[in-house]
């Protein structure tokens, strides 16, 4: 779940890996680079490649470029880890994916409890067509230049220029996420069937169910559990809520998605 205020900070750690493969729980990794920003200007960097003590397949050498003889005299996991972690420190962490793909293989190795922000994350949530999610994808729509892709440094850098502008665009048009409502009572049938077309703005009270969406004075449904967890974590930064999507579900009933709009 997104708490959009988290997503704007001026100083944060970039983070890329490179690995033997997608798998946290078998491969290894190669390469650790750093990059620490400071008021939106990269200060530091810290960057090692990394022996796995397993081989690299050549499919991994074709998109790297790390070779298992440049990865022979490096430092193994053990001694790396310790120092990125400490050119880290608490900061927050900022990668392209890096939820579900490095803070995962970090993980194998400490307890690491640093806040992320994932440029991946971001990107899905803005109204914009990027031609795909990808940090190449994003790199091709800002015109970031990567010379050296799927090199831990070089990613780091490109990952914080598309940042700046994913952040720029989040702060002059805001973001969206979904809610799915609950709306299989009769009388929300009915408001959803009479009162509710895309568009339609929503309000959001409370009641016992959790969230409850209504068009006007007319209930059409509510939202409980992480739906209402992430939408009360942004209350505060909602600009309005909309009626996205209508479809006709089991026994022809309708279901509800709702739009959430935020912005700062």
């Amino acid at each position: 779940m997104a708490v959009f205020k988290e997503f704007i900070r001026d100083s944060y750690v970039v983070v890329d890996l490179e690995t033997t493969g997608l798998s946290p729980f078998y491969d290894k990794i190669i390469e650790i680079a750093a990059i620490k920003v400071t008021d939106g200007k990269p200060a530091e960097t810290f960057s090692t490649l990394v022996d796995p003590k397993t081989r690299i397949s050549s499919e991994i050498t074709a998109l790297t470029g790390i070779s298992n003889d440049m990865v022979k005299g490096a430092p193994d996991i053990s001694k790396a880890m310790p120092e990125f972690l400490k050119f880290a420190g608490d900061s927050a962490l900022l990668g392209h994916n890096i939820i579900r793909f490095d803070l995962r293989f970090l993980q194998n190795y400490a307890p690491m409890e640093n806040y992320c922000i994932d440029t991946l994350n971001l990107a899905q949530h803005l109204k914009a067509n990027f031609g795909g999610f990808s940090l190449t994808a994003l790199c091709g729509h800002y015109g970031v230049i990567n010379d050296n892709a799927h090199r831990a440094l070089s990613d780091c850098l490109a990952t914080h220029e598309v940042y700046l502008r994913l952040k720029d665009e989040y702060m002059k048009n805001g973001a969206f996420f979904t809610m799915a409502a609950n709306c299989g009572r009769k009388l929300f049938q009915q408001n959803i069937s009479e009162k509710c077309s895309v568009g339609t703005e929503l309000n959001v009270t409370r009641n016992e169910k959790g969230l409850l969406l209504s068009a006007g004075e007319f209930p059409v449904g509510t939202v409980s559990g992480s739906k209402q967890k992430e939408y009360e974590d942004n209350e505060d930064i909602v600009k309005k809520v909309t009626v996205s999507k209508i479809t006709e579900g089991a026994n022809s009933k309708l279901l509800l998605t709702a739009e959430v709009t935020v912005g700062i």
